[in-house]
Parts: C-alpha cells; sequence; structure tokens
C-alpha cells in the first residue's frame, strides 16, 4: 500500500503541509541504511510513519514548520535514523553509536539538557533534566527518537510539556509491537512489555490499558491518529499470541 499525502491527512490526521512534505517532496536518502532498497520514503510500518507522525506533533505542540521542515534539521533526523539502523542491526554496540551521535551533533546542539539527558541515559545514568521514559524498558526505544530535537532552540519548559505528548504517540506504537511480536520474543528472550509484565493475563491487560491510556492523551493532539491507534491496540487483543497468554 502506497502511502499517500491523502491518507496520512483524512485518516490519519497529519497536517497537509506535514503530509505533503514526506509523502511527495522528500527524497529518498542515499547510503541510508534506514532507507536501503527503498524508492519512497514513506512505506507501510510504524518505523516509516512515525516520521510524519511525530513531526505534526511537534508542529501542533508549538513548533513552526518552517524550523521543522527545514532541509538541516530533516538530514540530521535521516542521518541519525541511519546510525540507529546500524545499532539495531548490530553492526556496531550502544559506545560506538553514541560516539556517531556525538560526531552527527558536533557544533549542532542546542538544546543542551537533553542531548545531556540523552547521551547519559544511553550510557547507563539517570537523566538529570526531564523525566524520560527509564521504567519499561521495551519501551525505552522511543528515547532514541529524542536526538531529533537537539538540534533545536527550544526551551526546558518546552521539552517538559512536549514529552507527556511523545510517549502518548511513541508507546503505542512501540507496545503494538510487542503484541505481534509477543511469542517471538519469547523465543529470541528480547525485550517485550508484556513479558515484563508477566507474560500471562494480567501483564496483557496492563499493557493494553497503558496504550489506551496514552491514545487518550494523543486525542488532544491528533484525535485520528488516537482512535487509530486504540483501534490497532483494541485488534492485537484477537491475535493468536495474546488469546493464549491472556488463559494463563
Amino acid at each position: 500500500m502506497v502511502i499517500t499525502s491523502r491518507i496520512l491527512q483524512d485518516r490519519l490526521g497529519i497536517d497537509a503541509e506535514v503530509a505533503d512534505y514526506f509523502a511527495n517532496l522528500r527524497p529518498v536518502p542515499q547510503d541510508n541504511l534506514f532507507w536501503r532498497n527503498k524508492r519512497i520514503y514513506l512505506s507501510m510500518g510504524f518505523g516509516y510513519l512515525t516520521i510524519p507522525f511525530a513531526f505534526d506533533l511537534m508542529f501542533k505542540c508549538g513548533i513552526p514548520k518552517n524550523v521543522l521542515l527545514q532541509n538541516d534539521h530533516v538530514s540530521l533526523m535521516e542521518a541519525g535514523f541511519d546510525r540507529l539502523r546500524r545499532y539495531e542491526s548490530k553492526a556496531y554496540g550502544i559506545n560506538q553509536f553514541l560516539k556517531e551521535c556525538s560526531s552527527l551533533l558536533e557544533g549542532k546542539i542546542r538544546q543542551e539538557h537533553l542531548a545531556s539527558d540523552l547521551f547519559g541515559l544511553f550510557s547507563g545514568n539517570p537523566p538529570r533534566y526531564f523525566q524520560l521514559e527509564t521504567k519499561h524498558r521495551a519501551l525505552a526505544r522511543s528515547d532514541f527518537f529524542l536526538f531529533t530535537l537537539v538540534d533545536l532552540d527550544v526551551t526546558d519548559d518546552w521539552i517538559h510539556s512536549f514529552l507527556p505528548y511523545w510517549y502518548a504517540l511513541a508507546r503505542p506504537i512501540l507496545l503494538l509491537d510487542d503484541f505481534k511480536d509477543l511469542e517471538e520474543d519469547r523465543q529470541a528472550q528480547d525485550e517485550n512489555t508484556i513479558i515484563e509484565l508477566g507474560d500471562n493475563r494480567e501483564g496483557v491487560q496492563r499493557a493494553h490499558q497503558l496504550g489506551l491510556s496514552d491514545t487518550e492523551l494523543l486525542k488532544s493532539k491528533n484525535e485520528k491518529l488516537a482512535r487509530f491507534l486504540s483501534d490497532l491496540l483494541q485488534e492485537a487483543l484477537s491475535y493468536p499470541q495474546i488469546v493464549e497468554a491472556l488463559s494463563r
């Protein structure tokens, strides 16, 4: 299925200019592992769709579109996604990933407190300035995307106000992966929120409720996207691996 700007706008509540930029105007980055073998910028799957979702959310939380859609900023985000994909594919470890990020961001950091917290968090230190995702390890993947904000001239107060909405978007998406990949994550002993919460009826119910609570908050910024995600969370309860877990 091709992701058109019309689908982003009409079905998912994305701002028209943000939708057009990523669906029609932005070229596929070259020599970028995240977009490897891709002919179009947006593909099915939340890995790609999270980009317009997040940029739309940042705009609705107060960052002007002429700042968000500036080529230098988007190019930096794309380069970060390349480094993240290399880390996730085990091309290098977390220390090398952080070195790559540090090199990429050299001379470009404007939100120093967020950058400090992110580099510290992924080095094993608690955040000093902001309340990041430290409770559920499988959901902490959402914090990698926050490197996208550190080159923007935003205040600490703005970051504090933005983070609840960011997690209200990112956590349901990650939870949907956890529901879908439950059996695979069991076998591979990978991080999964349902497993972390008990891998039983209670674990499924707590994970499901966590996602629904987030979509309730997201409604205040994007009702269509919130409804789309909550519908998928409801559908996930019918997955065979989830039905099996609910019987435990």
